[in-house]
């Protein structure tokens, strides 16, 4: 099949149905509706692998189970992952070492719902939806050992092992199984015998969600989906033993159940939110029969509970997110939720009249409002505040306000369109009067008229916008977004990514909306259900991205690898994942997406964005072609195991790295590079002779801990890092001598007054901006520097050849062991491409390649240097006179985002400071004479971003810092931002004295 596009924000983006660990306690693994399973180190949360099936559309390859064998080495995972309807189903395992798929259990006839590794690994047994019950393997071999398909019609829930003879499921047709497992003598005997013990009905509850064995086996734990009670059985004949205290559980249930590895501790946790605070897990003290303790876990579903060493629980929810209780109860939240939540948003939910701005609440409710307007590439968080309704007077800006109160009234303002920016939009909520639906909140069986709406079975409703002339019904359920005409008759249904949560119409009901479970916003054309275009806001509010279905983004600073490319290569092999960075060249068009809702054709809108840049005409492009023609090379380590941690002596000063390079596509290998702590390294990796083969190389190492990464290049474009921890054994943290201190090369470009300035006017402060911004990092000579080396260009000095020289001098003087600071200040501008240019003083557009510096020319620069960069860049001056190419585009002539993506990638590896986002311009003041961007820089440097109070300045803690202040001395209309490449550690920049 095609790629498919998916998010990807290093973490689930929907609910986690199955959370397991190894019994060491080290690795976690987590089993997602997104279609993704995680492996991740305990107890710190790191991200290790992403393991990824082959999925279709629609629901196939959604992840309901998941299991970590006893040692780690292996992840079962299952679900919807087969053709669905097909009746064969498969069970993907996993190699954790390699993230490799090492076998996939074929021929099941229904979904899988839990998995479990008995208590040695030998054996994984599985139970399937729909009455297909219980299957057990063989793991080393994937033989199917046994059976048993007498279940009813019943979805069978929960599996548990104990040792490796017992075996208690749990299902919907109200029955507990208890079996004997009697293993064969070989792998030529005969597979083994499954004996039912007993089957029986349980106390406490009809529907049996999930039993798990003590650690003993004497006792099994049931939780319910349709009640709050618990129920205790005896571990040989189910017989009914006690109910655990559940006083006070008054709604919801306590479906996953769990006992702490020593059993003393019983927990359990579902739906029930004690007082409303949050999905709630009780546990209860001397084996479940003591005064319970309550903890809140996560804000939705808790699905799963298992044990860890000492007495901890892991918990996986339907956030998505994840962590651990401690034996006290205080909660370890290890996987906060990447994606807003969209719960409860009804009537929060609003769109512009023309549906070019969307309102929404980042948490249930409402909570958290926001407004995003895809043409302005604007995200704007409201302060608490509601946009403006039709019921409610629009507020007018008046420019003769002061600053605080024209910014207060601001926050109303939705600008909409291309042509004019100052017209304001009013919000509407979903219309839900004029036609007779009811029972559309959180139901089976929606009517209109009296009359059940056609869904499936256990397909609920959850929201509802009625067209203004009352001629269609839109409706969103757990699994499509659907639209009635007035008689009920169905128009479409568009399968949904996730619950659709809130709808609304919008554009004269032309362009349907729609909030789903997996934190997007997506655009409909109301007529078909075709989706034009989607947008994924992260739950840390300030990164988004846009896309079309053709593969056509946009995005924020920082926020381009939220989306990649799934690529199947087959159902026995793992599917590949590139990011859309990969694609850059081909797909970035912040031009086109800004005219896909006003055309709601994503051809026209490329014609449309074409023409107004003056590129040539082009059909729209085959996502397929382009990511079979550009998808870069695949890279994995052969050694590391599953944490991807390698020990080496304290003494050790280089490590041999073994790895295998794998062709993404037709294009050959051109190029392996070796990063240390995302920085290049002079090492000679060679490329392996063939795709399967292994290669090595021998990296120096610092004599500290460090991450190690490798590259591959092909003609197009360069792989994902894969990386190697390395761990010294002894004295990890050792210091380097105090002669050993890093120098420092500083290159600052400040430039105010222009050659041409018919086509870029003067500004007044980039000279001393540049002079103030390398005076700050001069003080910090002898004390974390042993020296501060710095090249100033100003006035006649600061053409762009005098910039390409100071490129060339800062790429020369820096080592592997030194930090490289690059300063510029003043105009910027793109051309009919997108390419980014920095403009000399003697800059003209007629000869740009020559007076201006190009991105790929300060990328080049700063990939090659060995040591740590950072890129500083202010060049949306407030004084900037948009040229033809913002006025076409709608974007700005001056596209940072692009350069902050480009040169924050793991190939150019350099840290980005950019003065302002998006349509913002970059403000300069008499009462500083400076930028506010420099001052709050130099402020910053100066001792004030010292934010832990450690006598240290970070990268981390400067990034907060300047965003802070320089909204505070802008009053909020201006808001800095940055990126730093993942592979790239935080660090000292600067001390205080």
């Amino acid at each position: 099949m095609a790629p498919v596009l998916r998010i990807e924000a290093g973490a689930p983006a929907a609910s986690i149905a199955r959370i397991s660990a190894d019994a060491s306690g080290r690795l976690a693994l987590t089993a997602s509706y997104d279609k993704t399973a995680r492996l991740w180190e305990l107890p710190s949360g790191r991200l290790l692998k992403i393991l990824r099936p082959p999925l279709g559309d629609g629901n196939e390859g959604k992840l309901y189970a998941g299991a970590l064998s006893p040692d780690g080495s292996v992840a079962a995972v299952g679900g919807y992952t087969g053709a669905v309807g097909s009746g064969n189903f498969s069970v993907y395992v996993f190699d954790t070492a390699t993230g490799r798929l090492a076998r996939r259990l074929e021929g099941l006839p229904n979904g899988i719902v839990d998995l479990a590794f008995s208590a040695q690994g030998r054996f994984l047994a599985a139970v399937l939806f729909a009455g297909d019950g219980l299957r057990v393997w063989e793991t080393a071999t994937g033989r199917e050992v046994a059976r048993d398909s007498d279940y009813g019609n019943g979805n069978s829930m929960g599996v548990d092992w104990h040792g490796e003879d017992r075996l208690v499921t749990a299902c919907y047709d109200g029955n507990l199984r208890l079996y004997q497992w009697t293993p064969g003598a070989g792998p030529d005997s005969d597979a083994g015998k499954l004996t039912l013990l007993k089957r029986t009905t349980v106390q406490g509850g009809a529907e049996p969600f999930s039993a798990r064995f003590s650690p003993d086996g004497l006792r099994i734990a049931v939780g319910f989906f349709d009640s709050t009670s618990v129920a205790v059985v005896d571990g040989n004949d189910l017989s009914y033993l006690f109910a655990p205290d559940t006083t006070g559980v008054t709604d919801g249930n306590l479906s996953a159940v769990t006992w702490t590895d020593d059993g003393a501790t019983l927990a359990a946790g579902g739906m029930w939110a004690r007082d409303g605070n949050g999905r709630t897990i009780r546990r209860w003290p001397e084996a479940g029969r003591g005064q319970p303790g309550d903890s809140v876990a996560a804000l939705n579903t808790i699905m799963d509970l298992r044990p860890l060493p000492g007495g901890r629980i892991l918990f996986g929810a339907c956030d998505p997110a994840w962590g651990t209780l401690e034996p006290t109860g205080q909660r370890q939240l290890l996987g906060p939720s990447p994606i807003a939540d969209y719960r409860d948003n009804w009537d929060d939910f609003r769109v512009a009249d023309d549906g070019t701005v969307v309102a929404f609440g980042y948490q249930q409710f409402g909570k958290i409002p926001a407004r995003f307007s895809p043409a302005g590439r604007r995200l704007t968080l409201l302060n608490g505040q509601s946009p403006p309704t039709g019921r409610q007077p629009t507020l007018q800006k008046d420019a003769a306000l002061p600053l605080q109160a024209s910014m207060a009234r601001d926050s109303w303002r939705m600008p909409v369109g291309l042509k004019d920016q100052t017209a304001l939009a009013v919000l509407r909520a979903p219309r839900i009067e004029g036609l007779m639906v009811t029972d559309w909140k959180y139901t089976y069986a929606p009517k209109l008229d009296g009359k059940p709406l056609p869904l499936r079975r256990y397909e609920m409703s959850r929201s509802l916008a009625i067209a203004r002339d009352a001629s269609s019904i839109l409706l969103g359920t757990d699994w499509h977004l659907r639209s009635f005409a007035a008689d009920g008759t169905e128009h479409w249904r568009m399968p949904a990514p996730d619950v659709v949560w809130a709808v609304n119409l919008a554009d004269d009901d032309h362009l349907a909306v729609a909030a789903y479970g997996d934190g997007t916003i997506r655009w409909h054309r109301a007529d078909t259900g075709q989706e034009l275009l989607a947008f994924f806001p992260h739950a840390d509010r300030k990164r988004w991205v846009l896309w079309t279905p053709e593969g056509y983004y946009d995005c924020s600073p920082g926020a381009e690898d939220l989306i990649g490319w799934h690529v199947n290569r087959g159902e026995d092999r793992e599917a590949d994942f590139f990011p859309a960075a990969k694609f850059r060249q081909r797909s970035y068009r912040p031009d086109v997406i800004a005219r896909v809702l006003e055309t709601r054709d994503v051809a026209a809108a490329l014609t449309a964005a074409n023409e107004a840049a003056g590129r040539q005409p082009q059909p729209a492009q085959r996502i397929e072609d382009v990511v079979a023609e550009m998808r870069p090379p695949v890279v994995e380590l052969a050694v590391g195991g599953a944490r991807g941690e390698a020990s080496v002596p304290g003494s050790t000063n280089t490590f041999t790295l073994r790895y295998r390079v794998r062709r993404g596509g037709a294009e050959a290998v051109t190029r392996v590079a070796v990063l240390v702590d995302g920085r290049p390294v002079s090492v000679e990796a060679p490329i392996p002779a063939n795709d399967p083969a292994e290669a090595s190389a021998s990296v120096p190492l610092p004599p500290r801990d460090c991450a190690i990464s490798v590259l591959a290049q092909n003609k197009f474009a360069v792989s994902e890092p894969v990386t190697l921890r390395i761990v010294h054994a002894a004295d990890p943290v050792a210091k380097e001598p105090a002669a050993l201190k890093p120098r420092l090369y500083l290159l600052a470009a400040g430039i105010a007054h222009y050659k041409n300035n018919d086509q870029l006017p003067d500004l007044v402060y980039p000279p001393k901006d540049a002079r103030d911004f390398a005076a700050a990092f001069q003080r910090q000579e002898g004390s974390l520097y042993q020296k501060v080396e710095a090249r100033v260009l100003v006035g006649d000095q600061a053409g762009a050849n005098d910039i390409r020289a100071g490129l060339e001098w800062i790429k020369h003087r820096t080592t592997v062991r030194d930090v490289a600071v690059i300063f510029l200040s003043g105009h910027g501008e793109s051309d009919e491409e997108l390419r980014f240019y920095f403009c000399g003083k003697d800059y003209d557009r007629a000869q740009r390649l020559s007076t201006g510096v190009s991105i790929e020319e300060i990328k080049k620069t700063i990939s090659s240097m060995p040591g740590k960069v950072l890129f500083f860049i202010d060049s949306c001056h407030a004084g900037n006179a948009p040229g033809k190419l913002f006025a076409a585009q709608g974007v700005g002539g001056n596209d940072l985002t692009q350069v902050i993506n480009e040169l924050s990638s793991a190939e150019s590896g350099a840290i980005v400071f950019a003065s302002s986002t998006g349509r913002q311009q970059s403000l300069e003041s008499d009462e500083w004479k400076n930028g506010a961007f420099t001052k709050a820089i130099v402020e910053g440097l100066d001792g004030k971003a010292d934010l832990l109070q450690d006598g240290k300045i970070t990268v981390s803690t400067l990034q907060a810092f300047v965003a802070s202040r320089v909204e505070e001395l802008t009053a909020g209309r201006q808001a800095p931002t940055g990126a730093r490449p993942r592979i790239v550690p935080d660090f000292p920049i600067a001390v205080t004295r």
